[in-house]
């Protein structure tokens, strides 16, 4: 596919923007009121503890009811996800954009990530150039913008959520959460390849204290998206976006349910997910190496 760079971009503010997708991907952010997007498409993508056999044509048209929740025996156990999906601790290093990933550019600001993700970066920069690291930014910012728009915060906050996390709670742990990771892999395998993107969003989850939870959560999800893109290469933006908020609709992605613990997506009702209890993990796989190449996928 063509890379689109804005026009309107300098350097600076390209290599600025760069910086802020790094930290802001796992932040949450104020939501635009907003419906859907796109149009349903026909492609079929196979997920983990999807048996291929259930649609993922969307059902968009006013007044249709929401399907029953997928039988607990075509999906994996909970209990399994929470276990397998953790990523060791990475160390973390202060990161800023490099021309050709070696020659620091002043004035573009530091960032805290995992050494793996700034190897990536470094390594993206190296393939891609400057371009490359704006084409990563406005993946980012679609993943946000698409998820905002779809999941708009509710008109209130739920009792079971303290007053002092609720900024916290509107942005991570439900729907919204889980659609922003799946179509953020999505994005990320359609122009970077599935290799890539497994490493750089597993590494993304090995900041040092991750609560067990939401990294269980955020990398099952980021899976699911990174499906979903391979099940259809052809599929736009628009296209995969719709393809990932049906997969949250049929419960074939994890949210917190109000006690914090993992569950399916159709059996939480949107606005009434929980947070996390805090606590990270102990072990999980060992963080990747970060050597995969950045290609078009």
């Amino acid at each position: 596919m063509s890379i689109n760079v804005r026009g309107g971009d300098s350097l600076s503010s390209i290599l600025q923007r760069v910086g802020n997708a790094v930290k802001e991907i796992a932040k949450p952010a104020p939501a635009p009121q907003g419906a859907s997007v796109g149009q349903s498409v026909q492609q079929q993508a196979r997920v983990p503890g999807w048996d291929g056999t259930s649609s993922f044509e969307t059902a968009s048209a006013k007044g249709t009811s929401a399907a029953a929740p997928a039988p607990a025996a075509s999906r994996p156990d909970l209990g399994r996800v929470l276990r397998d999906y953790q990523v060791q601790d990475d160390q973390t290093t202060k990161w800023s954009p490099k021309a050709g990933g070696l020659i620091p550019i002043p004035f573009t600001g530091e960032y805290t990530i995992t050494q793996t993700e700034a190897k990536m970066l470094d390594g993206l920069s190296v393939s891609r150039g400057l371009v490359g690291l704006n084409t990563f930014n406005n993946i980012k910012d679609q993943a946000f913008e698409v998820s905002d728009r779809l999941y708009p915060n509710p008109s209130s906050t739920p009792g079971h959520v303290p007053a002092d996390r609720e900024r916290e709670w509107m942005g991570n742990d439900g729907h919204r959460d889980a659609f922003r990771h799946a179509y953020w892999n999505a994005l990320m395998t359609r122009e970077f390849g599935a290799e890539w993107t497994q490493q750089f969003a597993t590494a993304h989850e090995g900041l040092p204290g991750n609560p067990a939870t939401r990294e269980a959560m955020d990398l099952y999800n980021n899976e699911v998206g990174r499906q979903i893109a391979i099940a259809n290469p052809n599929a736009s933006p628009e296209e995969l976006a719709t393809l990932v908020q049906q997969a949250v609709t049929d419960g074939k992605m994890v949210v917190l349910d109000q006690s914090g613990q993992l569950q399916w997506s159709d059996r939480v009702p949107y606005g009434q997910h929980g947070l996390t209890d805090g606590v990270p993990a102990a072990g999980g796989q060992p963080v990747p190496n970060g050597d995969a190449s950045a290609r078009q996928y």
